[in-house]
């Protein structure tokens, strides 16, 4: 045997041991700081736990938020099923007002050999800027423990926030805005166009005025002059933000210097109070009939 093949023995020798010597430094190392467990015993030993610590939704989110929990146990034998009941707390929000739990469900349960169950929690957009809502998610003590084992019963609750995206607004606020955005008048009637829409307030109602107007003007296609322009009553539920235009006089035109039959709006809508932005979606009427129906989106500036 050459020099070089027992210098490669003697170094995987070495290696070998510094492993072994690592090994049993780390065992030791555990060994004198941490409490050994025995293997768990059913059901006296069996624990259940959340997956996590906390979750968090938007408010207007239709999506279920799933609140999952695990079941540690040894004994795969199991027969029986386990189940662990749960309470929800909050000093803020109110079951079937803010949320709701899909299937009403009222408990955890774990068939023999499932580990893992979920229930589902579904905000409900109550339509007010009225702050987060947290709600506690508590295992209850059952035929098993509740969180990790130890003092501390880690993983016994879930910290549920519904995060409220509600922004409050006056007609009045809206009708002092200033606006911008475009419709969606398609290349074909050479569009799309910059809006040209504008509000007021006259106490009572908002009012917009030049709903249309964009596309109606537009001297590479309608080419229209506006000599009388009315503002419409928009109908806004202040809550949903939905927004309701009623058939009214809209404007008065000339083409080519030639007065044009009058026309009419009607429309429908939605405001989105936390972002600003309003949809306006609307036939434009003449001679009896819908000429045209477009949408445009305006956000506030």
């Amino acid at each position: 045997m050459t020099i070089k093949k027992i210098n490669n023995l003697n170094l995987i020798k070495m290696k070998k041991i510094l492993i072994l010597l690592f090994a049993t430094i780390l065992v030791t190392s555990c060994d004198e700081s941490e409490t050994t467990y025995d293997a768990l015993s059913y059901p006296s030993d069996a624990f259940v736990s959340m997956k996590t610590a906390s979750a968090s939704a938007l408010e207007s989110n239709a999506t279920p938020i799933d609140i999952v929990v695990y079941l540690a146990n040894s004994s795969a034998g199991t027969t029986t099923a386990t189940t662990v009941s749960f309470t929800l707390s909050s000093d803020t929000a109110i079951e079937g007002t803010h949320y709701t739990i899909v299937d009403g469900r009222t408990h955890f349960e774990f068939a023999p050999g499932v580990n893992q169950d979920t229930i589902q929690i579904i905000p409900i957009d109550n339509l007010v800027e009225d702050g987060d809502k947290v709600i506690m998610v508590t295992l209850e003590t059952s035929s098993v423990s509740v969180g990790f084992p130890g003092p501390d019963s880690l993983g016994k609750t879930t910290v549920v926030t519904l995060q409220d995206d509600d922004c409050a607004y006056t007609l009045s606020e809206l009708g002092s805005a200033g606006w911008s955005g475009e419709d969606n008048v398609p290349a074909s009637q050479a569009g799309p166009n910059s809006s040209q829409i504008t509000t007021s307030f006259d106490g009572t109602n908002l009012l917009i005025e030049g709903i249309g107007y964009a596309w109606m003007t537009d001297t590479s296609y309608w080419d229209e002059v506006i000599i009388d322009s009315f503002p419409v009553i928009a109908a806004i539920d202040i809550p949903t933000g939905v927004i309701t235009i009623a058939l009214q006089p809209m404007c008065n035109t000339t083409w080519n210097g030639n007065p044009q039959p009058a026309y009419s709006l009607s429309g429908t809508g939605q405001y989105v109070s936390c972002t600003g932005t309003m949809t306006i979606n609307y036939d434009i009427h003449q001679g009896g009939g819908v000429l045209r129906s477009f949408t445009e989106i305006i956000t506030k500036n």
